[in-house]
């Protein structure tokens, strides 16, 4: 009975999260790495969704057993979390798509439709991890990006199918405190790990095809571009930011990837681990999409009338991975939060849960009337 309840709760809240991505534009995020003077590595991602994901903080102690889904919704392979980890979930499911462990290991999903190919589900069906509990995986077992990629050659990971309703095309980016970065994708059924340098990642195409469009736009620069001579006449920039004149402004993943990289590049290292924070909100600015800014036809079945579904920006975090301080904040309240790790009691028995709110918050600083 305690299985036939869990497969049911589960099957209920994937049916729930899967059609919720059907209908909706496929997910616009961003995620890239900044780094302080003091050496602290802080990464900013954002998630966008054209539905609110109702997602929250969760909290994962050590010691505690997390499973994995196999194929049809069943339980399969259990292991014991070996870090506590932090992780922001969807729906209230326990599955975290974004997230950092105590050790200042960051793991992110982030869709990549029409550009991946899980590997094939083994016959003995041993060792293997639905592309929905790879996050869970790794912010639970490992410490460096050099640990995962050489367990990821040990496990099989597949794309859980739900039936009628499908699965959902992941790729992702792990980083860690000692400044690894790396992009975990499956090509073609094969594991493709990819080093990530510049520690940038948006969405379709794969991350290499990223990395040789950079080459299109190698003359883009911070720097305002001089004076033009022409004979006796002498032109001037129009105004700041000509070096950068050209860098593209609309949400597609390849304009993302690059708006995103010049800025992460461009800006100044701040002295501070927490002004490398407030860099990557500021960077995360050039990426938000406020409701309506993009838009998508969904066409109505049976008769119904077409629809038109709106994209948003629906969190974003960052991470400060040395000194294990997570911060938030969402679409309807931008003020930031934080949740320091190292004060987290990672020995509970229990997972823990940190509501993210969405109502618009504001200091009153109006003074007080006087008599």
């Amino acid at each position: 009975m305690q299985i036939n309840t869990f497969k049911h709760r589960i099957y209920k809240i994937f049916c729930t999260v899967l059609i919720a991505t059907l209908i909706s534009p496929a997910m616009a995020c961003t995620t890239f790495r900044v780094q302080s003077k003091d050496g602290a590595w802080v990464v900013g991602r954002s998630m966008e969704l054209a539905l609110d994901l109702e997602s929250n903080v969760m909290l994962v102690p050590r010691q505690f057993q997390l499973t994995a889904m196999l194929p049809g919704m069943k339980p399969g392979m259990t292991w014991t979390t070996k870090y506590g980890f932090l992780g922001i979930n969807t729906f209230n499911l326990n599955v975290a798509t974004d997230g950092m462990n105590e050790a200042g290991l960051s793991a992110h999903a982030l869709y990549i439709p029409g550009f991946y190919e899980y590997q094939a589900f083994p016959q003995d069906g041993k060792n293997v991890i639905a592309n929905t509990d790879l996050v869970n995986w790794i912010l639970s077992q490992f410490e460096t990006v050099d640990e995962v990629r050489e367990a990821l050659s040990k496990i099989t990971v597949f794309g859980l199918d739900v039936p009628k309703i499908g699965t959902q095309p992941l790729h992702w980016a792990i980083r860690d405190a000692k400044g690894g970065s790396i992009v975990i994708e499956y090509v073609k059924g094969q594991l493709t790990i990819h080093d990530n340098p510049i520690s940038v990642l948006t969405n379709s195409p794969n991350f290499d095809w990223h990395m040789t469009n950079l080459r299109n736009h190698i003359n883009l620069t911070n720097i305002n571009i001089d004076d033009l001579k022409l004979g006796a006449t002498t032109l001037k920039p129009i105004g700041q930011g000509s070096g950068l004149l050209g860098l593209p402004g609309d949400y597609t993943p390849p304009s993302r990837f690059l708006r995103t990289t010049a800025l992460s590049f461009a800006a100044t290292p701040p002295a501070t681990a927490k002004g490398a924070a407030n860099l990557a909100f500021h960077i995360l600015n050039a990426v938000d999409i406020p409701i309506g800014a993009v838009a998508e036809k969904v066409t109505g079945k049976n008769g119904a009338k077409d629809n038109i579904i709106y994209e948003q920006t629906q969190w974003a975090t960052v991470y400060d991975l040395n000194n294990k301080v997570a911060y938030f904040r969402t679409y309807g309240n931008m003020n930031i939060r934080q949740i320091d790790l190292s004060k987290v009691d990672f020995k509970s028995k229990t997972m823990q849960y940190v509501p993210m709110s969405r109502d618009m918050s504001a200091e009153d600083l109006t003074p007080a009337a006087k008599g």
